[in-house]
């Protein structure tokens, strides 16, 4: 018997395709390898790995973890020069502008370099050239990144297929229309609900693409149709992630958990979910608002988890209260200014994260994914839109987050409790601490997570394999 786990045997061996699967942002890796989607995919293909934050250590750890033989490309990814990154900032604002996206047009208010944009895309869509040129660009950086020497070395391996797992990425597109040139087919994966709006365009043409629901395919239908002579094939496959909330668990679990937190015996518990720090910079002050109520209420345990992407030294002030937990990768790299998009979550990271909102009787989030996490889990949600002690300009404030794509559609669903002071903070606390739950919570958020039930690894499997055929 194999390491992967199949049945043994020569002719088997010799006769599973090799595919790789492009990495190059941390929640991608988690979708992909700390689902169990990897898995699956290595018992059927000869699968590699080719990333910009996985090397040797990390893919014998996920080799050890889940008994296979993954194998790693080792090759730098090109480098983006500059001309092609300015290329793809143009398009992305001439995409905005087309498609009436609101989300890029409130974070161009926070970007003088750029405030300059808006008034000439409206002079052209005057004249009606905005798809038109949208149109020319995107071919062209397709055409231009399908040349490659130092991606030359990809050939010898006779890959059967690419899968994207990260499309909005140019590197990624890079490496696809590269292989795609050599008749090599492709697959993207979205992996997040915000990317199509929030990203830009996706510069390759993929065979077929994935994403977490009707909503999205919609979109992506609605965006990407004016690139081809036919219409793009998009499947709604729901979040490979998300499985793990869909899982029961047992009384022992939930004690395992509590333990792990450091959670007293009896004590309800409020989860804080912080967002990126350049997000919202004064999520502290509101943060401490919390705290004030959990102090004054008693019987109360706070669970701080930070983003990757916040600053957990801001904390430090807090962690001598015994009421207080606070979470933060603990292998991120602790150097360069992005070492987030550099950093591949510790193996555990779904197992914990799942862990903090099975035991919370309450989540208090700021305009993150965590909003639909929790209510996976089936938990209460408070949505934070205000901006603590002083109230911020609105291209800074956290309530223009809010107003993004792909959030409108999420708060027409009303299943949070939407906070615009800390009074109501107090309130909505006080509310959902002590109310009973919803019994249909999962069915109202079904529309984005496609699935309420651990379906959607084996789905998507099921859709590469037939896709690979």
């Amino acid at each position: 018997m194999e390491a992967s786990g199949i049945a043994s045997g020569s002719l088997q061996q010799r006769t599973k395709k090799p595919i790789v699967i492009l990495i190059t942002n941390s929640f991608a890796a988690i979708n992909i390898i700390h689902s169990g989607l990897i898995k699956k995919l290595a018992v059927e293909y000869h699968v590699y790995l080719l990333s910009t934050m996985i090397r040797s250590a990390e893919v014998n750890q996920i080799n050890d973890q889940f008994g296979l033989d993954l194998k790693l490309v080792n090759l730098d990814l090109p480098c983006q020069p500059a001309w092609l990154a300015l290329l793809r900032k143009v398009e992305k604002a001439f995409f905005a502008e087309c498609f009436s996206i609101v989300t890029q047009k409130i974070k161009y208010q926070s970007r003088k370099e750029w405030q300059w944009m808006p008034k000439m895309l409206r002079l052209i869509n005057q004249k009606s050239f905005t798809k038109s040129i949208l149109k020319v660009i995107r071919k062209s950086i397709i055409s231009l990144t399908s040349f490659s020497i130092k991606l030359k070395p990809l050939l010898s391996f006779h890959f059967h297929g690419v899968i994207s797992s990260s499309p909005l990425d140019l590197r990624e597109n890079r490496i696809v229309n590269f292989l795609r040139r050599r008749h090599v087919k492709s697959l993207a994966m979205v992996i997040s609900w915000d990317n199509l709006t929030s990203k830009g365009v996706i510069n390759a043409d993929h065979d077929v693409t994935l994403v977490w629901n009707d909503f999205m395919k919609n979109e992506f239908l609605r965006f990407y149709s004016i690139f081809n002579v036919t219409e793009p094939k998009v499947i709604a496959t729901g979040i490979p992630r998300f499985d793990c909330y869909f899982q029961k668990t047992s009384e022992n679990q939930n004690a395992e958990a509590r333990k792990r937190f450091n959670v007293p015996s009896g004590n309800q518990v409020i989860l804080i979910a912080t967002s990126a720090l350049r997000h919202f910079p004064n999520q502290l002050e509101v943060i401490k608002d919390v705290l004030r109520f959990a102090k004054v209420e008693g019987n109360l345990h706070v669970i701080v988890r930070c983003h990757p992407a916040d600053n957990v030294d801001a904390y430090n002030q807090l962690s001598e209260e015994e009421f207080i937990s606070i979470w933060h990768p603990g292998n991120l790299p602790k150097s360069s200014d992005d070492r987030f998009y550099n950093w591949f979550p510790e193996l555990d990271f779904l197992d914990s994260l799942s862990q903090t909102l099975r035991i919370c009787d309450v989540c208090v989030q700021f305009a993150s994914t965590m909003k639909l996490d929790a209510a996976a889990c089936g938990k209460r949600v408070i949505s934070i839109a205000y901006d603590g002690n002083n109230p911020l300009p609105y291209h800074q404030s956290v309530k223009r987050l809010y107003d993004y794509n792909h959030q409108v559609p999420l708060n027409a669903l009303q299943f949070d409790e939407f906070v615009t002071s800390r009074d109501q903070l107090y309130t909505a606390l006080k509310a959902s601490l002590y109310k009973q739950k919803s019994q249909n919570a999962l069915s109202v958020i079904k529309p984005f997570t496609h699935f309420t039930d651990p379906k959607s690894v084996d789905f998507t499997f099921n859709t590469i394999a037939a896709w690979l055929t």
